[in-house]
């Protein structure tokens, strides 16, 4: 398949790599030569310097053959305009856009083929703000997920020393479940994430990701010695009320949390006061020693450091755990800083430029593949697959399938119900199948369920 990427920024370098991996001719557009260089160095695509919305450099880029155009520059007009110029010209039949402001996004009649030529416009506000709330709905998680229409959840937990799961292996854990039906699909130990076997052991410290229905989560979370709670009528401070904070609030406020947003542009903290209802806005520094102990910040139930400064972040959340807040939530821009956090007890992380990538990828799978997600800072990655009934993974008891090493089934759906699969589970026609495994596997499983990457 012919691509072609306007961006070389953290997500244009991202799907860049993931989509050459994957054998697809690239191209990437950019202003910034440093930038172009170092995906030049790291993969095997095309490179082309120059305005992304010019004709001539589109040209240059190859559009005239291209079946994929992904604009994610940091300019919404020019991603918007590239995608015009891609339609008008060069007939480009399948067009997706980053488009950060909001006022845009709230029009959804701007965007069409008879309109502004975008098939699909991704905003990395409103995917990061799904994120942090996914994260406060099960605020004992690291991270959590919804597949099956919200029927199935993948959660993320660290194994805690006094945990009645540390020590434990995979095949001993129905001892500890009883009735309840969960799989661990997702192991790390020493920074390493894998899929796991039966006769892997559980130690403290350790992170894993278990399918559960959602139904029976409260359940799992008590079982394993965690508090469930929704956001409502919990204390919750936020440090910045930029796209992403005041979307996350308008959700808060649905759910009736008691929300509080310190926010450092007075003009802005002025905007939020008068565009939110019930939440209380101040106007200051997020690190003020000060300011924090007077707005209480020892009683609050959860932190959420949502700058747009990652430093600011990081060092916000610190002071927050300092000061005993249980549940905190950090927003990092840059993947570098992604391991450091962690290796600082920032567990609960969330990343716009993870979430885009994620959600364009997901766009791109069309055909049987009907969800997508990337787990453990995108080492891993967990589909929604519906199999035909030319499946060659049909009526075959799990434990007889030859998949590869790291690919597991984590969860059928089959006519509204939830099947958590053991040995003897097999899969049927036009089951939905949840499928966790790593990127470099994703072409073996697309074989497997016969999907490809069709457009409409």
């Amino acid at each position: 398949m012919n691509i072609v990427i306007l961006g070389a920024g953290e997500v244009g370098y991202h799907i860049a790599n993931r989509l050459a991996t994957e054998g697809n001719n690239v191209s990437v557009v950019d202003q910034d030569e440093e930038r172009l260089q170092i995906i030049a160095d790291a993969m095997d695509v095309k490179t082309v310097c120059g305005q992304a919305s010019h004709p001539s450099i589109l040209e240059q880029a190859g559009t005239e053959n291209a079946d994929l155009l992904i604009a994610v520059t940091t300019n919404d007009e020019v991603n918007m305009l590239a995608c015009q110029v891609a339609h008008s010209l060069f007939r480009v039949p399948i067009k997706l856009a980053r488009v950060r402001e909001q006022d845009y996004i709230k029009h959804a009649n701007l965007f069409g083929r008879d309109d502004l030529p975008i098939d699909r416009m991704i905003s990395p506000e409103g995917e990061a703000a799904k994120v942090v709330m996914g994260r406060l709905n099960v605020s004992s998680a690291q991270d959590a997920l919804e597949f099956f229409n919200g029927k199935i959840e993948l959660v993320e937990f660290t194994v805690r020393p006094k945990s009645n799961l540390a020590g434990l292996s995979l095949r001993e854990l129905p001892e500890v479940m009883e009735d309840l039906n969960v799989y661990v699909v997702a192991h790390e130990h020493n920074d390493r994430w894998h899929v796991p076997k039966g006769d892997t052991v559980l130690l403290a410290g350790d992170h894993i990701y278990v399918a559960v229905e959602k139904c029976y989560l409260n359940v799992l979370m008590q079982t394993i010695g965690l508090s469930y709670q929704t956001p409502r009528g919990r204390n919750i401070m936020m440090v910045g009320g930029g796209r992403i904070g005041y979307l996350v609030a308008q959700e808060l406020e649905k759910a009736g949390a008691k929300l509080k947003i310190i926010e450092h542009n007075q003009e802005r903290a002025e905007w939020l006061s008068e565009n939110l209802n019930d939440t209380v806005v101040l106007h200051g520094d997020a690190l003020d020693q000060k300011l924090l102990e007077e707005e209480n910040i020892d009683r609050m139930d959860d932190f959420l450091a949502l700058t747009n400064d990652d430093e600011n972040n990081i060092l916000g959340s610190l002071i927050a755990k300092r000061y005993g807040v249980k549940h905190v939530v950090t927003l990092i821009n840059r993947s570098i800083y992604t391991q450091l956090v962690r290796q600082l007890g920032l567990d609960t992380i969330v990343s716009p430029r993870q979430s885009t990538v994620a959600t364009i990828l997901g766009h791109l799978r069309k055909g049987r593949i009907h969800g997508m997600a990337s787990l453990a800072q995108g080492k891993l990655e967990v589909l929604e697959a519906e199999a035909l009934e030319t499946s060659s993974i049909l009526n075959t008891p799990l434990k007889d399938m030859k998949l590869p090493e790291d690919m597991v089934i984590g969860a059928i759906l089959r006519d509204n119900e939830i099947i958590i699969p053991n040995g003897n589970t097999t899969v049927q026609p036009h089951d939905h199948v949840l499928i966790i495994t790593t990127s470099e596997l994703i072409p073996k499983m697309e074989k497997l369920f016969e999907v490809h990457l069709d457009f409409f």
